[in-house]
């Protein structure tokens, strides 16, 4: 009878380490979950192994190294140089501070974001969408993982309420270790600015999952008044309250004046909720000023949550994306507070890749299960060299054109790295929905493209029908088996 597999945790120095990576048993052990591991002194490493009681029988698995973060560098580096089958080590085995290892008291961390997938992942959509200026059906999962706001909610999710700007520098981290100095950098203002316009979204979805505002920052507590607004609209939902709008706007009542029209919106015609929007627009068109940085975020999230019920209760999400060149924040909060109350994320949502956001925000952690990264920030920070022709030779990279990187245990963000892919120009979408007026770069297309683009629904049947009619003409002259043949006409191919 096989005996039962269990974890152990054991301290070891630099010699002992070699010997317990390579399955052999060494040193004192403990079981673990158990008692708090002893306190982890200089040049000792923890590790979390799985084995059986008769450590004789089968090698020993290690599953995480507890590592000072003073030592990090040091391990990392010294693997590669000495036993570089082994490197990059957080590619296989999992890699925590003590802080963080003994924050654990199981193997398996549940992600939490207390119910707030949903609004979570629109957040992600709206910056992938917004970033790549292309529609819903062409956006892509990777690209989705590789946003600041999917590394926040992650982390968030299974480690707390980590400060945004935290999580974002470690996200910029990565990309500049892996890009090439020589690899294009295409829109660094655009999204500089979209992510600016996004950050009080993310802090706000923060707030909201917290019943208290502490430990996030001072000047979150501005923020305040539109966390209650949210939070009284998912109480409205969750409990299908005909009349939302009014205690969505309780909360706002005498800071922002337009809110007073939402009291009675339930029993507004969808042509009066559209001149509403134009009017919050238009007040925030007029609200430029950051010294007035609480009013311009309120006055976006009414715009916001106006596109999701303009159409007699029914989202709209085009009038958002209408004005991403200017207030890209619109489209994130009108995104983001459809998904407020929404229990059921499984759905096909934004093109059925909201289901896939939610998938990824909610997997749990085990350290159980090998690392799904291709190497951990702070080993690509170890190992990456600039003095060599491949600075990343030493991260033996795998993937052709995008690295998974984890910025903290479990947080797994996508990176590219491919200066193929940098310089590879976006597909043209032959889709008759095409979202010709989404360009938050503003300007950035040849007139003639767009105008080409804003007729091309129009013309399209008709050209579809010349195709058929030329289709059948030449049937009529050629036996049945060739007219299962493809075109040949270069021109109509085209179409």
């Amino acid at each position: 009878m096989p005996m039962p597999v269990e974890q152990f945790y054991s301290m070891v120095s630099e010699q002992e380490l070699a010997e317990i990576i390579a399955g052999r048993q060494v040193g004192y052990s403990l079981p673990w979950p158990g008692l708090n591991p002893p306190h982890l002194s200089a040049g000792m490493t923890g590790v979390l192994w799985r084995g059986t009681r008769d450590h004789f029988e089968a090698p020993v698995r290690p599953l995480a190294l507890v590592v000072r973060e003073d030592q990090l560098r040091r391990l990392f580096g010294r693997f590669a140089q000495l036993r570089s089958d082994l490197s990059p080590l957080s590619a296989w085995c999992h890699v925590l501070t003590p802080d963080r290892f003994y924050h654990l008291s199981s193997p398996t961390v549940e992600s939490d974001l207390t119910g707030l997938q949903a609004a979570w992942s629109g957040a992600v959509i709206a910056e992938t969408q917004l970033l790549a200026i292309k529609p819903l059906a062409s956006l892509r999962l990777p690209a989705c993982l590789a946003t600041h706001g999917f590394g926040i909610a992650r982390a968030s999710s299974l480690w707390g309420k980590a400060p945004v700007a935290d999580i974002a520098a470690r996200i910029d981290t990565a990309n500049r270790v892996l890009r090439s100095e020589t690899m294009p950098q295409r829109n660094d203002l655009r999204t500089a600015k979209v992510r600016s316009a996004l950050d009080p979204v993310w802090r706000v979805l923060l707030l909201l999952s917290t019943v208290e505002s502490a430990g996030l920052g001072i000047t979150d507590n501005a923020l305040a008044p539109i966390v209650q607004s949210l939070k009284a609209l998912q109480r409205s939902r969750l409990q299908k309250e005909p009349d939302e709008a009014r205690h969505f706007a309780f909360f706002l009542g005498g800071l922002v004046p337009e809110v007073n029209a939402f009291n009675d919106l339930q029993n507004v015609t969808p042509e009066q909720r559209l001149k509403l929007f134009d009017r919050i627009v238009d007040a925030l068109d007029k609200t430029a000023s950051d010294r007035e940085a609480f009013r311009k975020n309120s006055l976006a999230m009414l715009a916001g949550y106006l596109a999701t019920v303009a159409a007699g209760g029914k989202p709209s999400l085009k009038l958002a994306e209408n004005h991403a060149s200017r207030w890209p924040e619109i489209t994130a909060w009108a995104y983001s507070i459809g998904g407020i109350g929404e229990q059921v994320f499984w759905t096909s949502g934004f093109d059925g890749l909201g289901r896939l956001v939610a998938r990824e925000l909610m997997r749990p952690f085990s350290l159980n299960e090998p690392p799904s990264c291709d190497f951990s920030l702070e080993e690509a920070t170890a190992l990456a060299d600039t003095q060599l022709s491949d600075p990343l030779v030493h991260l033996r990279i795998k993937q052709s054109r995008i690295a998974t990187v984890a910025i903290l245990p479990g947080v797994n963000v996508s990176v590219l790295f491919s200066e193929s892919l940098a310089q590879e120009p976006p597909k043209e979408s032959g889709r008759t929905d095409r979202q010709t007026s989404f360009d938050p770069a503003g300007s950035g297309r040849d007139a003639a493209a767009l105008i080409a683009d804003a007729i091309w629904p129009h013309i399209q049947p008709k050209v579809r029908e010349l195709v058929k009619t030329t289709q059948g003409n030449r049937g009529k002259r050629k036996s049945a088996s060739q007219s299962q043949m493809p075109l040949k006409d270069s021109k109509a191919q085209q179409f």
